[in-house]
């Protein structure tokens, strides 16, 4: 198929490249350019607007912050909607509101596209290896249409129903990361501060009722190693826990627990950390307690 990928970050350059070797033609747009010419060197053709990109694909693909990234991209002056034929699709992979996806989805359906909120979950690692968990809201024919696409990126592919309900579990899920990497944080520092190995609290954490997949993300990765080079920033976490906040509030649904976890991000990020790994939250309170993991 003729395909197209905007935003070639580290989640989405891989992803393109995943495309890309499974023998489609992909037109590729990204701000900065060295990723375009990493893709163009190995087949992809360089687009300088979407809006080139939504004349020469059939199918775009998106991965970009904020939804006002993805607004631009889709409905802007160079947008892809500018040149798309009808019958496109656009799937977008960034996690943003779902009200702003809903836009997007009408949009869209004005120009005769199609529009799929189809946020991941899984990493820089699912991304590489094509194993990530993709989420899905929009209409179901589009959903079918983009299904044997979003099997080359992910492993675990799942159809929620109508637009909006991708990003609406992406940010359940993102919740629980956010109440999990603020209380793995606490019960750590407590657990060195009265004289445990923090390697041999891993261990045990790891093969007891207190594990996670963030406590398996987080320690060995970045607390034991002390280097949090970021693979998902504390800065992209705390604006995923204020749209589960926004959600939440528009719903009238309680998040007493979110809150906190977001408040104790917002902290971290104004020491400072907002650009390090989500991880980095530990930090704040090993200055607090004056304790040192590694």
């Amino acid at each position: 198929m003729k395909l197209g990928f905007i935003g070639l970050g580290k989640m989405g350059k891989p992803m393109a490249f995943n495309l890309l070797r499974a023998g489609h033609e992909l037109t590729v747009y990204n701000r900065s350019r060295k990723a375009v010419d990493d893709l163009a060197m190995s087949g992809a053709i360089a687009a300088s607007s979407p809006a080139q990109v939504g004349k020469n694909a059939e199918v775009v693909f998106l991965c970009l912050p904020v939804g006002k990234d993805v607004a631009d991209t889709v409905t802007g002056p160079e947008g892809v909607l500018v040149n798309a034929a009808p019958g496109t699709l656009i799937i977008d992979h960034s996690t943003i509101a779902p009200s702003d996806s809903r836009r997007m989805y009408e949009a869209c359906k004005q120009k005769r596209t199609g529009f799929l909120d189809a946020p991941v979950s899984g990493g820089v690692i699912g991304a590489e290896k094509g194993t990530l968990s993709i989420m899905v809201g929009g209409d179901h024919e589009d959903y079918i249409k983009a299904e044997p696409l979003l099997k080359i990126m992910g492993k675990n592919i799942f159809y929620l129903g109508p637009s909006g309900s991708g990003n609406v579990i992406k940010l359940v899920n993102n919740l629980l990361v956010g109440i999990t990497n603020s209380a793995l944080a606490e019960a750590i520092v407590l657990a060195v501060k009265n004289g445990l190995d923090p390697g041999q609290v891993f261990d045990i954490l790891s093969k007891s009722s207190g594990d996670s997949a963030t406590l398996r993300r987080n320690l060995p990765n970045f607390v034991l190693k002390n280097n949090y080079s970021p693979a998902f920033t504390l800065d992209m976490l705390n604006k995923d826990m204020a749209l589960a906040e926004e959600l939440a509030i528009n719903q009238g649904v309680r998040l007493l627990l979110g809150s906190l976890a977001h408040q104790i991000g917002r902290e971290a990020a104004y020491s400072g950390l907002g650009q390090e790994d989500m991880s980095a939250v530990i930090k704040v309170l090993q200055g607090f307690c004056d304790v040192e993991i590694i």
